[in-house]
């Protein structure tokens, strides 16, 4: 099973986390800076616009990220893959899959 998984991991997608830094004004001058870049499986999660009970209409488009586990994946973290920022907001780690992880993301043109 892992291993037909690690052939589906097909994409290249950039691990980016915060760097929080302050200036002199005590500004926020924080900026993403790039992790790793790795390779994932990414898929569309429903159509654009799709509501959750209690959500505000939305415009950004879901999407599932599955990629091999890591410790530092978080919520922390967001990914850049082909023309998109994908902002996580779960992440799920089966036990029957421990390699693997699975991220619930939004999407946003870069």
């Amino acid at each position: 099973m892992d291993g037909e998984q690690a052939g589906a991991l097909d994409e290249r997608v950039t691990i980016e986390r915060w760097q929080a830094a302050r200036d002199a004004a005590a500004d926020d001058v924080g900026r993403w800076m790039v992790v790793e870049t790795v390779f994932a499986q990414v898929n569309r999660d429903g159509a654009a616009a799709r509501q959750v009970a209690g959500e505000a209409v939305r415009s950004d488009r879901r999407w599932q990220v599955v990629l091999r586990d890591r410790d530092d994946l978080g919520l922390t973290v967001r990914l850049r893959w082909r023309d998109q920022i994908l902002t996580v907001r779960v992440i799920d780690r089966e036990p029957r899959r421990r390699d693997f992880a699975t991220l619930w993301c939004d999407g946003q043109p870069a």
